[in-house]
């Protein structure tokens, strides 16, 4: 044990030392028979040496005083010990207790001395602080009376300035009473700014305080976006999913830094705002991340991924690849996201154990069990309306929300990016409205409000230039961004420093995974090399139309389509479900190439109604707004009131009939919401109970309309002739409107001749043709026609 001579004696150690050292003197001095008085000298001088060096030393008065009394005393007991023995039961008794009395002494001493020294140093910072209001007092009045005088909330105070080294500064507010919060004060956010003078690009942005009665304020003085990026933090030490998600910095200069653990996020902004930037901010974040697996669906060729993998090939390929899987094709994407929802689904059960050890909801992610996220850029190829009249798109969309709407706890999840957050662009809102994390590049104030709600004051001042947006996580606030900036050469670097951080598909999920998991990799050369690129496809010279078999009885639909000449009357028409299912194709593609153009192309119709005429089948042509109110009735608007009528008194929105238009009908153009507005609100019928909606006024409920029992007859005869139950396909051949034609089939469906309805498909015909007669008989008698007429 080492021992520190040096250093000063407590109110322990003091008085020991000093009872040994008064004991051994007296004792040698007793043995050599010194006077009495030699104590008595001892002591005064010591007496005087202490009161010397207390001095010079700036001791105060009661340490002087204290020092002269523990001398006095010493003194006192050794003048006592010489004359009387120190080994004395009373000398050792009052040596004792002089002791215990210099040491009760000292500690108390110390503790005022303790006390002394905090009180100085409350006073110091007491006064420190004094300095720094005085120094900031004019600018908190100032802004108490601009918060005031903006936001016409009288007593608001400013407490509290901090300055930041950025240029700006953060202030504490104090609302006065009267129930005001702090967003009161954050719907003037931009009026403060203004009445501030603060430089374009500058803003001031509101948040919740301490307390609800208090709110901090963000003051931006100095454009830090116009001085250039924030590149992204060369920091590539390992993180978790558990830690966050580093994306940009507020205003203040905190970082946004959101955990992704349980959240799905969806990332909005017009083209060139810098969302394909974050997009590869958000997957350096996840491969600095050693519990995750990063996947990538792009169906622009796997352009979100390839700045990534084809980086790790020309670093040789160090460790894993960045990117786990790409999915670059509709049935890649499919793939891949049935994969991630069996591997969802095995997870629940198979490490159900693992969440009780941790006794948590959710299963702890690590290198051994990864969360997977899939990382989905431009997704309205996925979920737009256009996008999904493909049925391998539409599936895999479909899918793809099912993780979404069940993998939270299972770590597996979904970050995706769109144009906008509209339902003409992510055609299912369920996306958006199960994304807690939310993030809006550059954009107006529409597009950010339909994503972040109006309740949160963003405005586009907040975001000037690409590479700004707002941040919104989960309920908080939404709050000013600036997304880092990420360069392919940072990829570069990012992809060799993280290379041994990526961990492999645990053996569950990889069970789970299947074939499809294992043969992810064949056919994507072009994904690591511009070389292996493939060539793009030349077009391809249509083959002759393979002949199809004609039923018994039946002449073949397709039959002179080819030939110019018009068929001969005395033909039979076809009426075969290979001419109606034909119709149908033709029409769609008609209309998928109206859709992408501003007008119709005449070839484009003239060749539709060939087609038709050839076959049979008669074609009208899709009535514009401005025809169907000038000299007809559009068929839809029948359709739309009867959709209204379903509502029921609450009334229904113009996208919601969209909406129910389409599923019904899917073989008819559903009409714009303001054509649709025009229609109803011309309409006495119609009434709004509410903004925005269309309801059926009370009392104007039309009658039950019955449906001609001869027409029920033509259209049983039509149906179970051609085996297809098809609405659209009775509007066409019985030339009536789509809502009769719907009456019809209900009627159909009532005498069991097809099944119910389901979803867009044609119904089920329940008779086959052999029974035809007898069922048209039977009918006929069900109907109370006289003698069984059948209508033909």
């Amino acid at each position: 044990m080492r021992i520190d001579w040096e250093s000063g004696h407590g109110p322990l150690t003091a008085p020991i030392s000093a009872a040994g050292s008064a004991l051994a003197g007296s004792y040698a001095a007793n043995a050599a028979g010194a006077s009495p008085w030699w104590g008595v000298g001892v002591a005064g001088a010591g007496l005087v040496g202490s009161f010397i060096a207390g001095r010079r030393a700036g001791l105060g008065r009661v340490d002087l005083v204290l020092n002269a009394a523990a001398w006095v005393g010493a003194g006192a007991w050794c003048s006592w010990a010489l004359n009387s023995g120190p080994w004395t039961v009373n000398c050792l008794a009052a040596l004792a207790s002089g002791a215990v009395g210099l040491g009760a002494a000292l500690a108390g001493r110390r503790a005022a001395r303790r006390r002394a020294e905090a009180a100085r140093e409350a006073e110091n910072t007491a006064a420190a602080h004094d300095g720094i209001m005085r120094r900031y007092r004019a600018l908190a009045d100032q802004w108490s009376a601009r918060f005031s005088r903006v936001t016409g909330i009288e007593g608001v105070r400013v407490v509290g300035v901090e300055m930041w080294p950025s240029g700006g500064m953060t202030l504490e507010g104090r609302l006065p009473e009267g129930g005001y919060t702090w967003r009161d004060i954050q719907r003037y956010q931009d009026g403060l700014a203004g009445d501030a003078r603060l430089p374009n690009g500058c803003s001031v942005e509101i948040v919740e305080g301490a307390d609800r009665g208090s709110f901090l304020a963000n003051v931006e003085t100095e454009n830090q976006v116009a001085a250039g990026p924030t590149m992204y933090p060369d920091d590539y030490s390992p993180r978790s999913l558990n830690d966050g998600l580093q994306i940009g910095r507020h205003k203040d200069g905190s970082e946004a830094a959101p955990c992704i653990r349980q959240l799905t996020a969806v990332f909005t902004g017009r083209k060139g705002s810098g969302k394909s930037n974050l997009m590869n901010v958000t997957i350096a974040g996840q491969l600095r991340m050693i519990d995750v697996l990063v996947w990538v669906i792009d169906l622009n060729g796997g352009s979100l991924a390839l700045p990534w993998l084809r980086a790790w090939h020309k670093a040789g390929r160090p460790g894993r690849p960045p990117i786990d899987w790409v999915a670059d094709t509709p049935e890649k994407v499919l793939a891949m996201a049935e994969t991630l929802l069996r591997i969802a689904k095995a997870r629940k059960p198979g490490y159900a154990d693992l969440q009780i050890e941790a006794d948590d909801d959710k299963i702890p992610v690590s290198p051994a069990v990864p969360g997977i996220i899939a990382n989905a850029d431009e997704i309205a190829e996925l979920y737009s309306g256009k996008a999904r009249r493909n049925p391998t798109i539409r599936k895999a969309g479909d899918v793809l929300l099912q993780v979404v709407e069940l993998a939270r706890a299972v770590a597996c999840n979904v970050i995706a990016s769109a144009l906008r957050a509209t339902q003409d662009v992510l055609e299912e809102p369920q996306l958006v409205v199960q994304s807690g994390l939310k993030i809006a590049m550059k954009s107006d104030e529409r597009e950010i409000a339909y994503l972040m709600g109006w309740n949160d004051k963003i405005s586009p001042e907040d975001m000037p230039t690409a590479g700004t947006g707002a941040i919104k996580v989960l309920d908080d606030p939404a709050r000013a961004l600036v997304v880092y900036r990420m360069t392919p050469s940072e990829i570069a670097k990012i992809v060799v420093a993280t290379a041994e951080y990526r961990p492999e598909l645990d053996e569950l999920s990889r069970r789970a995974a299947g074939e499809a998991y294992e043969r992810r990799w064949e056919n994507t050369d072009h994904l690591f090399s511009a070389a292996a690129a493939p060539a793009p496809a030349a077009v391809a010279v249509a083959d002759p139309p393979a002949e199809r078999p004609v039923r018994e009885g039946w002449t073949d639909p397709t039959a002179g389509w080819d030939d110019p000449a018009e068929p001969a009357e005395s033909e039979p028409i076809p009426t075969g479900d290979a001419a109606i299912a034909d119709a149908d194709a033709t029409l769609r593609r008609i209309r998928g190439e109206i859709d992408e153009t501003t007008s119709r192309d005449p070839d484009i119709e003239a060749e539709a109604r060939a087609i038709f005429e050839a076959s049979g089948l008669s074609y009208t042509p899709p009535v514009t707004p401005d025809e169907a109110s000038s000299t007809s009735v559009d068929p839809r608007k029948a359709i739309a009131f009867e959709i209204v009528l379903k509502a029921g008194p609450d009334g229904i929105g113009p996208e919601a009939i969209r909406d129910v238009f389409a599923r019904l009908h899917p073989d008819l153009e559903a009409p714009h919401a303001a054509t649709l507005g025009r229609w109803l609100g011309d309409d006495p019928r119609v009434h709004k109970p509410k903004y925005g909606r269309y309801a059926v006024r009370p009392g104007q409920e039309p009658p039950a309309v019955g449906v001609s029992p001869e027409l029920i007859l033509h259209a049983a005869e039509l149906i179970v002739s051609t085996q297809f139950g098809s609405v659209s396909m009775l509007q066409r051949k019985l030339r009536i409107g789509a809502a009769e034609a719907d009456r019809v089939m209900n009627a159909l469906e009532e005498h069991r001749v097809v099944g119910p309805r389901d979803g867009n498909r044609a119904r089920e015909v329940l008779v086959p043709i052999g029974a035809l007669p007898l069922v048209m008989l039977k009918l006929a008698q069900d109907l109370g026609l006289a003698g069984g007429d059948t209508g033909s």
